[in-house]
């Protein structure tokens, strides 16, 4: 027996085997290529069950080709398993029950687990995973505000939450999808996750005259008041200089009825930019309300309650003088905002200022025209 002869033979038998089965694994990997080629040709021509059944086919050879030490890790493998199972996800959305029996629950953590490590792993599919993730990001987004247009909130905060799992591929935040799912999240009386949003979205410093006080206003609608200014004086502590965490501080104190903050972090607020409208005008509007209600009351009680009377109305006076200068400083930036401006008129004719209140009532008749 030639050993020599034998040894070459086997080692020929071998590498043929090893090819063979390399050869098979490749074509696994190029036959859910096919598939998901033929899937999305049938996505185009609007024919959903060609579609399904390409996809689930796709799948059926990605899955072998992601089990296999060949081809696991190929970018080519992750890549396309990302684009299955990511399509597999999105079909789900249309309510099909047979064929999502076949979606894994984890469809997107595959799908961008995988999409992750090809673009990763090496920059061959780079630009394909961009531009997946912005299409996907596109789909959500439309998913998203249909959702919200039809009152589904729970789908819409799903659809917008999900905008970042995918952005998150690139190393992209997407600030606006945040804000969405917290609004959203609201809409479906779910105030602990909407404020969690907001707050992701106050940490990256997304509309922050708006989104301060949108967090602390879900953590009081879930009854977590003490959340709510916890937050905002964390964020005060770091960055002492903001103005919109007090005016935001200050307008939540508003909501609570705690006038000692209001003062103190309104005028805070204008302090820091002295032409903060805003600000200005939430503290007037705040106690020029307190006052007018107050004299309301007084209106309404019969003739012997005289005592209680002149107490409401010496109260409602001490509301107007915290209202008067904030309001005036409000409409000399916006002069002619007409609601403040009879506000004025009435303020300065209770406090018995006959030379403001013909001055407001003349910039008042004049806004008017």
């Amino acid at each position: 027996m030639n050993y020599l002869k034998l040894t070459k033979g086997a080692l020929m038998a071998g590498i043929v085997m090893i090819s063979s089965l390399s050869f098979a694994q490749k074509k696994v990997e190029t036959d859910a290529a096919l598939a998901f080629q033929n899937f999305e040709k049938a996505q185009m021509a609007g024919d959903m069950v060609e579609s399904k059944k390409q996809l689930l086919k796709a799948k059926e050879s990605i899955d072998i080709a992601s089990t296999n030490a060949e081809t696991e890790k190929s970018p080519k493998t992750l890549f396309l398993k990302g684009e299955i199972y990511t399509s597999m996800l999105l079909l789900k959305m249309l309510g099909d029950a047979e064929f999502n029996k076949n979606v894994p629950e984890n469809a997107k953590e595959i799908s961008i687990k995988a999409y992750k490590e090809a673009y990763d792993l090496s920059n061959k599919y780079d630009s394909d995973i961009q531009n997946s993730v912005n299409t996907i990001k596109q789909m959500l987004y439309a998913t998203g505000s249909a959702a919200f247009d039809a009152k589904k909130f729970k789908e819409a905060t799903m659809a917008f939450g999900t905008v970042n799992d995918y952005t998150g591929i690139l190393n992209q935040l997407d600030t606006t999808a945040i804000y969405y799912a917290g609004i959203a999240s609201e809409n479906d009386s779910n105030y602990v996750q909407a404020a969690e949003y907001y707050k992701k979205a106050a940490d990256a410093n997304y509309k922050p005259n708006e989104i301060y006080r949108a967090t602390a206003m879900a953590y009081i609608k879930a009854g977590q008041n003490d959340k709510a200014v916890d937050f905002l004086k964390q964020a005060i502590t770091k960055s002492p200089k903001d103005k919109h965490l007090y005016f935001a501080l200050g307008t939540i104190a508003m909501e609570m009825n705690d006038d000692q903050t209001v003062l103190e972090n309104l005028n805070k607020a204008v302090e820091i930019d002295p032409n903060y409208a805003d600000a200005y005008y939430n503290l007037g509007s705040y106690f020029s309300s307190k006052g007018f209600e107050l004299r309301q009351k007084a209106g309404s009680l019969p003739p012997n309650a005289k005592k209680e009377s002149d107490e409401l109305l010496s109260k409602s006076l001490e509301f107007y003088g915290f209202a008067l200068d904030p309001l005036e400083k409000y409409i000399a930036l916006s002069p002619k905002d007409v609601d403040v401006l009879n506000s004025l008129v009435k303020i300065a004719r209770a406090v018995k200022n006959t030379e403001k209140e013909a001055k407001y009532k003349q910039m008042l008749d004049a806004a008017r025209q």
